[in-house]
């Protein structure tokens, strides 16, 4: 009997505010966020960024969306849109971990110096704080969904283009993305 699998759907950006062009100068890596989503393209992806969209701070736990809030704002974001094949187990797994930590949102916190020691190849772990590819990454570790090149807090958006058995879904802007998801028959 075949096992039942579920996708997992990973967002990755890289939008022109000061903090990810900064990022971008250190690495020169096309994407400098990432977030992870269970629902399917048009549906809540799940990060640490900033919680309002025109302002950096505070930055914690956040819920978005690729019609909504930032990207709505600014829609000539690059983007990649990738699918990842899971077991039910996976994707349960990480239910229960973005399940657990969401209610709770407004006591986690954007992990900056931990992001700043990451590109410096240390980690810097703190309770209640992630940034962004930490948090993606340990979703998928942690669940056993992907093998990543580094662990979770040495872990950079780009290296979610390297998971073995994953599909792109989509590249290009996000106001693209956000109209093909939001068109009636929408196929990725």
């Amino acid at each position: 009997m075949e096992e039942k699998t579920r996708k997992v759907y990973i967002l990755l950006t890289r939008s022109n505010t000061s903090f990810s062009q900064l990022i971008y100068k250190v690495t020169h890596d096309q994407f400098t966020h990432s977030s992870i989503g269970l629902e399917g393209p048009g549906e809540a992806f799940y990060s640490f960024a900033r919680r309002h969209p025109r302002l950096m701070l505070p930055a914690g736990l956040i819920k978005e969306r690729v019609a909504g809030g930032f990207y709505a704002i600014h829609p000539t974001v690059p983007c990649r849109l990738y699918e990842l094949e899971v077991t039910e187990e996976n994707w349960q797994y990480i239910r229960r971990k973005i399940d657990a930590m969401y209610p709770e949102h407004r006591h986690y916190r954007y992990n900056l110096l931990g992001a700043f020691t990451a590109y410096a190849g240390k980690t810097l772990e703190r309770p209640h704080h992630y940034f962004c590819s930490e948090f993606v990454a340990e979703c998928l570790v942690e669940s056993g969904a992907a093998v990543l090149p580094n662990p979770p807090g040495l872990s950079h958006p780009i290296d979610f283009t390297t998971i073995e058995g994953e599909k792109l879904l989509f590249e290009g802007e996000i106001g693209q993305l956000a109209r093909q998801v939001a068109a009636p028959t929408a196929v990725l």
